[in-house]
Formats: structure tokens, C-alpha cells, sequence
């Protein structure tokens, strides 16, 4: 007796097969090359911050999100359009260009510039979202640190013997 429910039996070469075949997502090894091979931004912690394609400043902790700091891992070459899973044709994207970019490939500087989101951070303002994702602000090459909360509205008296680091921007009197 057949049953409506059961599956239709798959023919042998099924047009659809190769592609149910191919990994869609990155697995975790292409995610890290891929971060490993997007441009260092200059004065900030290489494992926390990258910058894409488009000159998006972008935070490690922020993948797969939609804020101007958010991104996502992007086939250079649309998987839509025989697109390998691969670090070589993955590129980490401002989820917003992402977005916009959608399947397209071969997209220029400037055009995915355009999509980017309009608000371009001071390095302040990566401090405070540093030390608020991170709990501190680590400066490539300076042995030192960044001082607490606490210790800067004077409540805590630093125990740590590294000294604070002294930022690269100073307050308006």
C-alpha cells in the first residue's frame, strides 16, 4: 500500500543534487582565514577589529548582527551563483553592505562604499565600545592597560601594577 506522506524516491542525477551536495555556510576554519586575511585596522587590536572591503571598521564580537560595527561572512562569488564555502572566496562584509550586495559579484570599492552605513567612529568612541564589549582596550604593542571605570570616577584604587595606558585623544576642557 503507498503512502501519500512518504517521500517521492530521488532520480539519480536530479538537477538539484549538486547543489544540496554543497555546503551553504562557512564552516569554523574559513570563518577564522577569512578574518585572518580582512585588512588590520591600524592601532586596534588585530583579533578584535577588522576592516572590510568597503573601509567598514568592524568588531569580532559583532557577527551576524545589523549595527554599523556588525558583519557577516560574504561569498566573494555568490553561492547563487556557483559560489564555493571556502576561506579563498569568502570576505567579511558590514552585514548592511552585505545586504545590499546581496548576489551580486565583482562589485567596486565605490559602490560598496555606498552602502555603507553613514556613521564613521572616532577612536574614542571604539575605546568605550571596546571596553564595554571587552572589559578593556588592549594597543598593540604597549604593555599596559586601560583603567576601569572605577579607577577613572576615583572610587578604586588601581592594585594592578601595569600603568594606564594614556589614549590618543584628549578631553575638552
Amino acid at each position: 500500500m503507498d503512502n501519500a506522506s512518504s517521500p517521492r524516491p530521488r532520480r539519480e542525477h536530479e538537477e538539484g543534487d549538486r547543489e544540496r551536495d554543497r555546503p551553504r555556510f562557512f564552516d569554523a576554519k574559513a570563518k577564522a582565514m577569512c578574518w585572518q586575511k580582512a585588512k588590520v585596522v591600524p592601532g586596534r587590536h588585530p583579533e578584535r577589529w577588522r576592516e572590510d572591503p568597503a573601509g567598514n571598521v568592524v568588531c569580532k564580537r559583532f557577527w551576524n548582527c545589523h549595527g554599523c560595527l556588525c558583519y557577516e561572512f560574504d561569498h566573494i562569488v555568490p553561492f547563487s551563483k556557483g559560489g564555493e564555502s571556502t576561506a579563498e572566496n569568502c570576505q567579511i562584509l558590514q552585514t548592511r553592505v552585505n545586504r545590499l550586495k546581496s548576489n551580486k559579484e565583482w562589485i567596486d570599492k565605490a559602490e560598496l562604499e555606498g552602502f555603507s552605513c553613514d556613521i564613521k567612529f572616532t577612536d574614542k568612541e571604539l575605546d568605550i565600545i571596546e571596553m564595554a564589549v571587552y572589559g578593556d582596550v588592549i594597543r598593540p604593542g604597549n604593555q599596559c592597560r586601560c583603567r576601569t571605570v572605577a579607577e577613572m570616577l576615583g572610587k578604586v584604587k588601581p592594585k594592578n601594577p601595569l600603568t594606564a595606558c594614556e589614549l590618543p585623544y584628549k578631553e575638552n576642557q
